[in-house]
């Protein structure tokens, strides 16, 4: 549901803050894509940044970050982030997304800085985790330079017609050596 333009998304994600306390969650991640792409739309980034100024004083009080998962560079991201205004709406950073898109992503962790980033995807498009474009030994030693020290969820790091189970250890082995070091 793009949130940009279905009215039934901004009560969608106040609803979905409330489930998140009860579950004991910390972050409701927001997905930017498809038809809900921010990506060279003014318009739609201008009533996303009105829409969630509404719905942040709630994340606010209940304790629960909003993360914008999204197409967007370092500097849209903050874009967004500087006009809404809240400690409670962040990035939720996946580093295959923003490697497809072109960018540095290791300057662009560095440029977000851990006050701007919630949560981290680890993933690779068509990959196990190690075997694609990404070089997450840089990964780690930019979340080093900003002392990172929150999650990191795997998503979709699996090659085509690869056992997902399989694929899985291999990725949770190759992560965990990774940020553990």
């Amino acid at each position: 549901i793009p949130y940009k333009s279905d009215k039934r998304a901004e009560q969608w994600v106040i609803d979905s803050i409330d489930v998140a306390q009860a579950m004991g969650c910390k972050v409701v991640l927001m997905a930017f894509f498809s038809n809900g792409d921010l990506k060279n739309d003014i318009e739609g980034t201008k009533e996303t940044i009105k829409r969630l100024k509404k719905v942040v004083p709630k994340a606010e009080d209940k304790g629960i970050t909003l993360g914008i998962e999204s197409w967007l560079n370092a500097e849209e991201h903050m874009h967004i982030l500087n006009a809404v205004n809240s400690p409670n709406l962040k990035v939720y950073y996946d580093v295959a997304n923003s490697n497809k898109m072109g960018y540095n992503i290791y300057e662009e962790i560095r440029s977000l800085g851990k006050e701007n980033i919630c949560e981290f995807h680890a993933k690779e498009n068509g990959f196990l985790l190690g075997q694609g474009k990404v070089d997450f030994e840089e990964v780690r030693k930019a979340m080093d330079d900003i002392d990172y020290e929150g999650w990191v969820q795997i998503e979709g790091a699996v090659p085509e017609d690869a056992d997902l189970f399989e694929s899985y250890v291999h990725n949770n082995n190759y992560i965990r050596s990774i940020l553990t070091n």
